[in-house]
């Protein structure tokens, strides 16, 4: 692996990244667990155990813990959030009537089932322009603030008419506390944190420790960095959010993608991950992800030209990538250029972790894309 070491991080350098954190595992072994330090920065940490905001590659932590949680108090996936948590009920939809945002009841019960498959109706703040109108209006809470006042928010489109991505697995994460009577941290310990031997993957900040904890960067307009670190509170909230809100390491996310194979080949169509990645949203399309926060992160479409759909926690692609995963793998980002993916086929998975602004910059997707070309070309050859 040291030719492989060399060649990618010559890549990240010549890409201008400041650090990375990447590994390849598969069901049996982790093969490659490594850190790049460019030394055009000299004074990042050379800790090769450094804590990353996970951000929205939290979400298929939540919704194994979901799915396993729901079998173990036997609730069907299409019942009501509502039994559990009332609040829910009281979404209202909002929509565009000519220049104004109205409202209108919402008479489709929300199911553990939509908030799973981003098909609830929930949307983000800086990828849905009613929700953004409402924000810059100062009518909803922003998820910046830390607390679970931005689920307040309203719907955008009827629960199951359509996918878009949004605020939905924090529901889910409050969903959980109501019926397991734990908080979503001590769930995650129950589920994946002690069974797997997880020492740094936490919901709670009190958990994880700052020394270690990676810096992030704003890269500017003209490729420049600016260390934003003090500003960032994203993985040191007091709500703790099923969307986004774990702390982890590298070594930790590649032991939980392990498993996640390791479930696959051990139980096939039986497990919690095949459901995971299967289609959960019909014939229903994904849409581009549109920015309207540009500073947060950029335009982004998702493999064009890849048929694909929704599972739960990830996205699928129907289809072979050329050069890379198999059809039928699973994969998704987190805000801070955090990335994964995860090929049951070759029994292959890898990680990318950087904590950079904004997400889907250019040059970060092109350094995750070779790595994952490379993984591919070196351990499989196909």
């Amino acid at each position: 692996m040291d030719s492989f070491e060399k060649e990618i991080n010559s890549t990240f350098r010549k890409l201008n990244i400041p650090f990375v954190d990447y590994g390849i595992t598969s069901s049996d072994s982790i093969s490659l667990e490594r850190i790049f330090r460019n030394p055009e920065f000299p004074n990042l940490s050379q800790n090769r155990n450094s804590i990353f905001r996970m951000a929205s590659m939290t979400k298929p932590l939540t919704a194994y813990i979901t799915l396993a949680l729901l079998d173990d108090y036997r609730i069907d996936l299409h019942e009501s959030v509502g039994t559990y948590l009332p609040e829910i009920n009281n979404l209202r939809i909002a929509y565009k009537g000519g220049d104004t945002i109205k409202y209108k009841k919402n008479n489709v019960p929300i199911s553990f089932h939509h908030l799973l498959s981003c098909t609830s109706g929930n949307a983000y703040e800086h990828h849905d322009p009613i929700i953004s109108e409402l924000l810059l209006k100062k009518e909803i809470a922003p998820m910046k603030i830390g607390d679970d006042a931005f689920l307040k928010a309203p719907l955008v489109f009827t629960p199951g008419s359509r996918w878009s991505y949004g605020i939905s697995y924090g529901w889910l994460g409050k969903a959980i506390e109501a019926i397991s009577g734990l908080s979503l941290d001590e769930n995650l310990k129950k589920y994946l944190c002690n069974p797997l031997g997880l020492n740094q993957t936490s919901f709670d900040p009190e958990q994880s420790n700052e020394e270690i904890l990676a810096p992030v960067y704003f890269r500017e307009s003209k490729g420049s960095y600016l260390d934003i670190t003090p500003k960032i509170t994203l993985g040191f909230n007091p709500f703790h959010y099923g969307g986004g809100g774990i702390t982890s390491t590298l070594s930790d996310y590649l032991k939980i993608l392990q498993f996640f194979l390791k479930d696959m080949k051990s139980n096939g169509k039986d497990s919690v991950v095949s459901s995971m990645l299967s289609n959960q949203i019909g014939s229903l399309t994904i849409l581009p992800l549109k920015s309207f926060n540009k500073s947060l992160a950029l335009d982004y479409e998702i493999y064009p030209n890849i048929e694909k759909c929704w599972g739960y926690g990830l996205i699928i692609n129907k289809e072979p990538i050329p050069k890379k995963r198999k059809a039928g793998s699973g994969s998704w980002a987190g805000v801070l250029n955090t990335y994964f993916w995860l090929d049951p086929t070759n029994d292959l998975a890898g990680v990318f972790l950087a904590q950079i602004l904004p997400c889907y910059c250019p040059n970060l997707l092109n350094a995750f894309e070779t790595f994952e070309e490379l993984a591919y070309e070196r351990l499989i050859r196909n």
